[in-house]
């Protein structure tokens, strides 16, 4: 039976318009239905299939429950029949692509993968729910309207040509999407909603890391690959994926269905702990590379790598080694080209070593002073203040040009409103942005900070006398909890902590838990002091350094989940 079907030709009570897509297992024409004065969608099965008696059977079973199901990201199926030997179902019309378009357009932000997997998950375990496997989960089954919103289709469809013909299965549905299926189904033995997971997570994987696992020359290669060899951890192709999703997507498609999630709601509920935990240990942090660009130049692709941890504030926490990873430059030679006005760097741990380390301090060029009531002339904390030195630059962050920007899996450094906003979207994890690649000396800078997540151990603070591209430089850092230090990072070498004995400490004189609050920083002339509210907290002598860049930083505590600062009414001076 021919099924290619013309333009004008009835199937039914409906009139065949043109055909809109064709693939391994069905052919999908756009139709109008006369008495609902509407378009619809209907997708006919191969026509050989009518000599079957067992697909006539079949068909009537597997339509009846895939009609039935309704659910927001189910494309609903209005009607299914035969007509002239030919079986059809007659679904809802979109204008819409599919998950595949959205794909090769481009990387999807972590957002729209969130949206499109949680759809998904919700819409098979429906679906599972129903006793309904799909068996041919994939991103072309997946339609995307306008407003994003994700609806998938061809329930069951595979079910039917498979107890119908298992010939037709095994050389047209099975080896159409080799990509997509789970061992199980490769070996053609019996499959239950596990091998919709095992699917479900290729689809993730590839959302996530841009392709699918196992790619060869021919699809049967794939499909021994399904089956035998092992899986390309999601890291090896994207380096900076978190720990956590990575771990999902692992147990995801195990190659046994008794290792993997048993249901799609369990796999949903792991995505949506791993979105808010990101337990890893990949580092990147964004910096301006040379003069101001506009925020769509930052999402040129860049490398990334896997280091450790910052020593994020903890209070009074068991000692911890340092490590050396130290400087990874943040782009390849072309990357930096296209990044010339704005873009990132990547941090060792070289920049910003583990607290308590139980070796001695260093012999250090550092005396240190703290601690002291010394009121120095700060304005209110939403005002810019007032200085008595010439201004170098002042920013109130309404010129969303002015500084780095960028969002990726695990941190997002956007302007919001007439402010600059830092998120960290893990723990214990280091983001930070300069507003050119200017070199400065003896000089004093402000900024107003806002503690957005209210977490006591979310620490920011200022970068002084940055060295070039290194990350040799000064920090001065607080966190709302009390806690400051004051620190130096010389490239390839563990960080030192100036003040404290090489330590994080608490001073009485930062206000704890402070919404916000106005922080301060002199670096010259041989000293570093750290102001909070318009008083000295700490200052110490160091000649590392005598000129270089500024930067704003934030940093996420070590036993919490994310991070949320905000700065604005920043102002660098000369000192007097």
């Amino acid at each position: 039976m021919d099924n290619n079907l013309q333009p004008g030709q009835m199937l039914g009570p409906y009139r065949i318009i043109n055909q809109i897509g064709q693939g391994g297992m069905a052919t999908v024409y756009k139709a109008y239905q006369p008495s609902m004065d509407r378009n619809v969608a209907i997708k006919v099965l191969p026509g050989q299939l009518a000599e079957s008696r067992e697909f006539a059977a079949r068909f009537q079973q597997e339509a009846r429950i895939i009609a039935k199901l309704e659910h927001p990201y189910i494309l609903p199926v209005f009607d299914y029949g035969e007509s002239d030997g030919i079986s059809f179902f007659v679904m809802r019309y979109l204008e819409a692509g599919t998950l595949k378009n959205k794909m090769e357009a481009g990387p999807l932000s972590l957002n729209e993968i969130d949206r499109f997997f949680t759809q998904l998950a919700e819409a098979l375990g429906y679906a599972h729910s129903h006793g309904v496997i799909h068996r041919d989960l994939k991103p072309g089954n997946a339609l995307v309207d306008e407003q994003g919103n994700l609806f998938l289709t061809d329930f069951g469809i595979a079910k039917i040509l498979e107890s119908a013909s298992p010939r037709l299965t095994q050389t047209d549905a099975i080896m159409g999407t080799p990509a997509y299926i789970s061992p199980e189904q490769a070996k053609a033995i019996k499959v239950d909603q596990r091998s919709d997971i095992y699917s479900l997570g290729i689809i993730l994987y590839e959302m996530a890391t841009g392709r699918v696992p196992f790619v060869a020359d021919t699809p049967l290669a794939v499909i021994l690959k399904q089956i035998s060899d092992p899986l390309p951890p999601p890291s090896v192709i994207k380096a900076d994926i978190p720990d956590s999703i990575e771990n999902v997507i692992l147990k995801a498609l195990a190659k046994e269905p008794d290792d993997r999630y048993a249901t799609a709601a369990e796999f949903l509920a792991a995505w949506k702990r791993a979105l808010e935990e990101k337990e890893t240990s990949a580092r990147r942090a964004p910096e301006r590379i040379s003069t101001p660009a506009p925020r769509t130049v930052i999402s040129s692709p860049m490398p990334a790598v896997r280091t450790q941890p910052k020593p994020a504030p903890v209070s009074k926490a068991a000692p911890k080694p340092r490590s050396s990873t130290g400087w990874i430059v943040g782009c390849i030679v072309v990357a930096c080209l296209a990044l010339a006005i704005g873009g990132i760097a990547i941090f060792g741990t070289g920049f910003l070593s583990l607290l308590g380390r139980t070796t001695d301090v260093p012999t250090q060029t550092a005396t240190e002073v703290f601690d002291q009531p010394t009121s120095v002339p700060f304005l209110e904390a939403t005002t810019i203040p007032f200085s008595t030195g010439k201004i170098l630059l002042e920013d109130d962050f309404s010129d969303s040009d002015q500084w780095g920007t960028l969002t990726d899996f695990n941190n997002s450094i956007e302007y919001d409103g007439e402010a600059l906003r830092m998120q960290m979207f893990q723990k214990n994890w280091y983001v930070w942005s300069t507003p050119n690649s200017e070199t400065y000396e003896n000089i004093h800078v402000e900024v107003t900070v806002t503690n957005n997540d209210g977490e006591p151990t979310t620490s920011f603070g200022i970068i002084c006398n940055k060295q070039g591209k290194t990350p040799s430089s000064y920090y001065l850092a607080m966190a709302s909890d009390g806690e400051y230090a004051i620190a130096r990072a010389i490239e390839g070498e563990d960080d030192v902590f100036l003040t404290n004995n090489d330590e994080w400490a608490y001073s009485d004189l930062i206000e704890p838990n402070l919404s916000t609050y106005r922080v301060g920083a002199d670096c010259g002339y041989g000293t570093l002091t750290l102001y909070v509210n318009g008083k000295v907290i700490a200052s110490v002598t160091d000649y590392t350094y005598t000129s270089g860049g500024v930067g704003l930083f934030a940093w996420s505590g070590l036993n919490v989940s994310a991070g949320d600062v905000t700065f604005d009414d920043f102002i660098m001076t000369s000192l007097e």
